[in-house]
């Protein structure tokens, strides 16, 4: 029987363990608290703790008292009626308990490693779960002992407290499988939907040229055109396919990207002449528009792949013209910051509304309708975007509406010694 004092301990041990549960403290160090706590309350005693695994064997879970060679041994213990102590009481689901483990058959196959490990008396105990038998706490003395209904009490205390920790934790983890499982779940479905979006947006996007090439070729196959009726047929056309390939070559390379599969050969690139050339292929369209694009600031030798770069640059100089009105300026300046290389294309066009940011780099998000303004495909951004990442840069967008929107890329710096590279 317990004395008023030994509750009293017992309580506060339990307090503490369920502090430690609470608090997230692994099964093992647990159980290793709760062994040394009756060790101190049962004195010349060792204890220790084994755990059934999935295929039925007993493993280490507490033994902080005992030398490492007998934990690593009894480790993967097969429960049987010769099993030991630990292996017979779960192997028979009561106590076991070998007052003397030099003459208890029960040990026969153990006795040599008892007496290297100064054990001569061992009682275990079955640890068991809600529905089934988890594990043993067993109690060691160095000399032949059998236990006084003070042990018991204690015992039956301690080993209850095991099984609530193993309990706990058994919980946390098929908790924590189930959270696991509702996740992937979530991601699955969200990229059935995200492809679903993507297969729908890309048709929509597709069938406006296919039905403007499909028309004006019934129109030269079935109707007496003019010459002049037929050559803006053709050229109809041809805007037609140019803006499908456009598409085409953008959803794969968003793919290639996003895939890991786009090769980027990351060189010493002079941005401005990379901007020069851009420009040079965008003005056109910016002139018929009434729009002015300017390059600004300083010289700037950055780590790119030029290509890529030029591409990236491309897109966001294009959007910025397509949704500025005439007589409104493109500024494209180059800038340093702390080893950056920066490369800032500011429009003066209506902005983008706060509410519509987080679409921005969702492909094929056409905010034209929203913003009230001209839609693209939806994939200029984003792509911009994975370019800069795949270069080791950053792109970042800020917006505001009636001012207009400034997009930053942000790329590695070329240093002297890589201008001096081969």
């Amino acid at each position: 029987m317990l004395s008023g004092t030994d509750i009293g301990e017992v309580l506060d041990h339990q307090t503490a363990m369920m502090g430690e549960l609470a608090s997230g403290t692994p099964l093992a160090s647990v159980l290793e608290s709760i062994v040394l706590a009756l060790e101190e309350m049962m004195p010349d005693s060792r204890s220790s703790v084994l755990l059934l695994d999935d295929s039925g064997r007993l493993r280490h879970g507490a033994g902080p008292s005992l030398p490492r060679f007998y934990l690593e041994a009894i480790d993967g213990l097969e429960p049987g009626p010769r099993a030991g102590s630990c292996g017979t009481a779960i192997h028979l689901g009561e106590p076991v308990i070998a007052v003397d483990v030099t003459v208890d058959p029960r040990w026969e196959s153990f006795r040599q490693l008892a007496a290297d490990s100064g054990l001569g008396a061992c009682w275990s105990s079955p640890i068991r779960g809600r529905d089934e038998v988890v594990g043993t706490f067993a109690v060691y003395h160095p000399w032949p002992y059998e236990p006084t209904p003070r042990d018991t009490a204690l015992v039956g205390h301690f080993t209850h407290l095991a099984s609530l920790a193993v309990e706990h934790d058994r919980a946390a983890k098929e908790r924590a499988a189930r959270d696991e499982a509702d996740a992937a779940r979530q991601a699955a479905e969200r990229a059935n939907q995200s492809k679903s979006q993507f297969v729908t947006a890309l048709s929509h996007e597709l069938r406006t040229p296919l039905q403007a090439i499909t028309g004006f070729t019934e129109n030269l196959q079935t109707l007496d055109l003019t010459a002049d009726q037929r050559q803006l047929a053709l050229e109809h056309i041809g805007l037609a396919s140019s803006h499908i390939l456009s598409i085409v070559d953008d959803v794969l390379d968003l793919a290639r990207v996003e895939a890991g599969a786009m090769p980027f050969d990351v060189e010493v690139v002079d941005a401005r002449d990379v901007i020069a050339r851009s420009l040079a292929m965008i003005r056109p369209v910016a002139d018929r528009k009434d729009i002015r694009v300017e390059p600004a600031g300083v010289p700037l030798v950055v780590l790119a792949d030029s290509r890529r770069l030029r591409q990236v640059i491309l897109n966001l100089v294009s959007n910025a013209v397509r949704f500025s009105p005439g007589g409104s300026v493109v500024r494209v300046e180059t800038g340093t910051d702390n080893g950056h290389g920066l490369i800032h294309v500011i429009d003066q066009g209506p902005g983008i509304p706060a509410n519509l940011l987080a679409r921005l780099f969702v492909p094929f998000d056409r905010l034209g309708a929203d913003a009230g303004r001209e839609g693209g495909a939806g994939l200029g951004l984003v792509l911009a975007r994975r370019l800069s990442e795949g270069m080791g840069g950053t792109l970042e967008l800020e917006s505001v509406v009636g001012q207009g929107t400034h997009i930053t890329v942000r790329l590695r710096q070329c240093r002297v010694e890589d201008e001096a590279r081969p």
